[in-house]
C-alpha cells in the first residue's frame, strides 16, 4: 500500500474512533499556528481533541517528532491538557510507544492525555467485509 493510501486509511479510522468517543463536530482551522490533521470538538462538553496519523517512515523524521511534541504540549486557555490521539498501524505501535517515551511525551507519570490508537491494516478489513457481504 502506498504512503498516501495508508495515511488516508489511518486518518479515516482515527476519525471514526474520535466520532465514536463523541468528538463529532469538526472545528474550523485557524491560520498561523501549526494545524493538526484532525481537530474535533465534543458538541456536548465543548472539549477539543487533536488527531495525527503516523506512518512507519514518519517515526524517523524530525518534523514528525516536532509535531508530536507540539500537539502533546498544547493547553486550553485554562491550562488543562488537550486530548491528543495518534493513529498508527497496529504493527508500528511498539515503535511509536518507544518514540513517545524517548521524546518524553509519555512515561509512567506523564502523557495521560496522549492516546495511541492502533489501527488494523485495510486489507484485513476488506477481507472481513467481503466475506460478510457474501453471506448476506
Amino acid at each position: 500500500m502506498s504512503g498516501s493510501a495508508a495515511r488516508l486509511h489511518l486518518r479515516r479510522q482515527l476519525e471514526e474512533h474520535l466520532t465514536g468517543l463523541g468528538y463529532s463536530r469538526v472545528r474550523t482551522k485557524r491560520a498561523g499556528l501549526p494545524v493538526s490533521e484532525i481537530v474535533r470538538v465534543s458538541p456536548v462538553r465543548g472539549k477539543i481533541a487533536y488527531g495525527e496519523t503516523v506512518l512507519r517512515d514518519d517515526l524517523q523524521r524530525p518534523s514528525c517528532h516536532e509535531r508530536l511534541r507540539y500537539f502533546s504540549q498544547r493547553r486550553t486557555r485554562h491550562r488543562s491538557s488537550i486530548l491528543f490521539f495518534i493513529g498508527v498501524a497496529a504493527a508500528d505501535e511498539p515503535e511509536l510507544g518507544a518514540l513517545l517515551e524517548q521524546l518524553d511525551i509519555r512515561s509512567g507519570t506523564r502523557g495521560g492525555h496522549v492516546h495511541v490508537v492502533p489501527i488494523a491494516p485495510s486489507t484485513a478489513l476488506r477481507k472481513g467485509m467481503g466475506s460478510r457481504s457474501a453471506r448476506v
